[in-house]
This record gives C-alpha cells, structure tokens and sequence, in this order.
C-alpha cells in the first residue's frame, strides 16, 4: 500500500510539471531578446516565474509572465495545481516593449503596509485598498523596475486574483 500511495503521488507530480510547463493556447514564454534590459542583466530568465502555493491548497502553483504568439503583448498567468488549468490574471498586462521593466517575485505570508497605508494619497485608497494587507499564503509581486510594485494575491472568497498597489 505504501509504494502504490508513492507511485500515486510521483505520477501526479509529473503530471503537473508537464500541464505546468505547457504555456496556454495564443501564449509562450517570452525569449531573452524580449526581455532584455537591466533588469535582467545577469539573467535574461529572472523575474519571469514565481513557484509557491498561491491559494493554500498545499500543492506548488506557478505564476509566469508569458508573451502572446504574435509578440505584441505580455501578462501574468498562474497554473493552478488544484483546478489544472491556467488563470490569466488579468491584473498584470501590458505591450512586450514594457516586459523588459517589469518582473515577478514571490511575497510570503505576512502583514505588509499598503501604498493606501502610507498615504500616498486618494488615489492609492479610491476602490477600497487596505491600509494592511494580511497575506495568509504566499503571493506575487509584480513591479516595475525601480519604480512602483503591486502585490497580486489569491481571494479565496471571490475565487480570483487580486491586486494592491504598494507603492508607486
């Protein structure tokens, strides 16, 4: 019984790493040339993916930042080992000329203070921001290169990403 749970388990996580690896139909990983700038100048391949169990299921999710097959256009996506599909976030895209700016880290559990906390002012509080952010599991970073940065995170009462800006 033992070896059968084993075997169980080893193959579902070969399964995954293969769903995982498969970017979605109309998507790619962006190539070095698309990514090229100071940001990535010791790795052409760094903050392009985030590994970590987003939505708190106990299994590793893979958030990545792909390219459309046409080139135009880039946005954050995460495969989610729990539905084994991947989700388009919807709250990180932008033209392919910006990706080589713009990257992803892994943000762990915690309480981190918000740009609406800091008070950077009305905008930063318009549609209902916290002044808080309590992380239960970890989340997704993405930020512009020197500049301002967003915390994307699983909402498990709404069943979707969310984002908080902070800081600008």
């Amino acid at each position: 019984m033992r070896n059968q749970v084993f075997f169980v388990l080893a193959a579902s996580m070969i399964t995954f790493a293969a769903d995982s690896a498969t970017p979605p139909p109309g998507w790619r990983s962006p190539t070095t040339t698309e990514t090229q700038g100071e940001l990535r100048s010791k790795d052409p391949r760094a903050f392009l993916t985030v590994r970590a169990d987003f939505d708190g299921d106990g299994i590793q999710d893979v958030a990545q930042l792909l390219v459309d097959t046409d080139g135009t256009k880039y946005s954050l996506f995460v495969f989610s080992s729990k539905l084994r599909k991947w989700l388009q976030t919807g709250l990180a895209d932008g033209p392919i000329k910006q990706l080589p700016n713009f990257g992803i880290e892994k943000v762990g559990p915690g309480s981190y203070e918000t740009a609406c906390g800091k008070g950077y002012g009305d905008y930063a509080c318009a549609h209902g921001e916290p002044k808080t952010l309590k992380l239960l599991f970890p989340a997704i970073d993405y930020f512009y290169y020197e500049s301002s940065d967003s915390v994307i995170f699983w909402d498990g009462k709404t069943g979707r990403f969310r984002s908080v800006l902070m800081s600008d």
